[in-house]
């Protein structure tokens, strides 16, 4: 990685206003959006050339055009790459900062991207972790709640657990979610506050049986800084269906 491409890198994670924040919602579209908006503040006719010391294709470009292609590799995003603009120099190769070539680095970033996904998912299948049961129980302190998973032999990964009371409202009400790494070994005590719960659902009442549902999802994260992949992208090749299993049983709380 060239000192630009970290540069790039560094004000993508910082100066763009892009820190990584808690939560399971993709922000891929805002990031891609952000990193767009900071290639937009370059004069489009600043440029540098003579670059002797750069590899073979990098010695002259459009210092905005090198920010575009930075940031299509690092999204994934071929049609931003009609943003790059070649400049041509009699004295210094420029073919590494052009269209053509941001396209097939795209291309090559999407091929071991998919490679990286399709063996996660042989891996999954090849022995998948299920949550064989669960138990609601109340806290130590009378009034809360312990979430207790118990998981067959399985993939040792990272994955998000979310349990949800069914069939009192149109939506499922959340009762906790989160991202944990998981293998046989794991004994998890997940605390749910009950203020919590009445928070989304106020008609709540202890003493009551509730049907719960708990979903396990092995968790495949974005990419990192090799270049990051969209929903859309994940879905086409390894679908959240098919990487999720879910079991619901009637819980008195």
């Amino acid at each position: 990685m060239n000192a630009r491409a970290f540069k790039f890198l560094a004000c993508f994670f910082a100066s763009c206003g892009l820190v990584p924040q808690p939560g399971f919602a993709s922000d891929y579209v805002q990031r891609r959006a952000a990193a767009s908006r900071h290639c937009e503040t370059i004069n489009p006719s600043d440029y540098q050339s003579g670059l002797a010391f750069n590899p073979d294709g990098y010695r002259s470009f459009y210092v905005q055009s090198e920010c575009f292609q930075n940031a299509a590799v690092q999204f994934r995003d071929a049609p931003m790459c009609d943003r790059v603009r070649r400049r041509w120099s009699l004295l210094s190769s420029s073919w590494g900062i052009s269209p053509s070539h941001c396209r097939e680095l795209v291309s090559d970033g999407m091929k071991a991207d998919r490679a990286e996904i399709e063996t996660e998912k042989r891996r999954y299948h090849s022995g998948q972790l299920k949550l064989r049961n669960f138990q609601i129980r109340r806290n130590g302190n009378g009034r809360d709640f312990d979430i207790l998973p118990d998981f067959t032999t399985g993939y040792p990964h990272g994955y998000t657990l979310t349990f949800e009371i069914l069939g009192v409202r149109d939506q499922p009400v959340l009762l906790h979610s989160n991202g944990y790494y998981l293998d046989q070994n794991s004994r998890l005590n997940l605390f749910v506050r009950q203020s919590e719960i009445r928070a989304r659902f106020p008609e709540f009442q202890t003493d009551h049986p509730y049907k719960v549902r708990a979903t396990v999802t092995l968790s495949m994260g974005k990419g990192g800084m090799s270049g990051y992949w969209s929903d859309e992208f994940l879905e086409s090749i390894f679908p959240a269906a098919t990487r999720s299993k879910t079991l619901a049983i009637d819980i008195r709380f």
